[in-house]
């Protein structure tokens, strides 16, 4: 059975099964002229099962058929982050392949931290990686040859945040 990822116990209309995991951002420390740091805990059953860290990444402002969007990014290149990741799968109860598992917990991360309002531009929060460290992390390239690329990244996950109306 796949893992099946909450950003908290209210985001869904219906109450998480007992084998949801829910994520919560417990903390975010920007960074000034560092990357911010983004801690989450991962709750099964009302008990804490696991934690991870994620540093900000690289942001990037596009035009594209004159809509303005602010791109912003989890920083996953770095193999140990990666290994990290997948040292939970066991500990939040998940048979999924380490590649899905890769980009549901990923997803997961990002629904976790982006924020509910919308602005003025469209924005989207990227987690993003590199062939060389999914290679390292164990990761076989028939598993990730359908990631996107972008500026020279692989995403793992996506998340858009529509431009507010008006």
């Amino acid at each position: 059975m796949p893992t099946r990822f909450y950003p908290d116990a209210t985001a869904e209309a219906e109450a998480p099964s007992q084998s949801a995991v829910i994520v919560i951002l417990s903390r975010l420390q920007a960074g000034g002229a560092a990357p911010a740091e983004y801690e989450y805990v991962f709750f099964r059953n009302d008990e804490r099962v696991a934690f991870a860290g994620a540093h900000s990444g690289p942001d990037w402002c596009i035009e594209t058929d004159g809509q303005r969007e602010h791109i912003y990014s989890l920083d996953m290149t770095h193999p140990n982050y990666l290994r990290n990741l997948l040292t939970k799968k066991s500990d939040l109860g998940s048979a999924d392949s380490d590649s899905l598992f890769l980009r549901r917990i990923a997803y997961a991360l990002l629904q976790a931290a982006a924020p509910e309002t919308r602005g003025k531009y469209q924005k989207r929060f990227l987690v993003i990686t590199t062939i060389e460290a999914l290679t390292v992390a164990g990761i076989s390239a028939t598993e990730y040859q359908d990631l996107i690329s972008f500026n020279g990244y692989l995403v793992l996950a996506s998340l858009l945040t529509p431009a507010r109306g008006g």
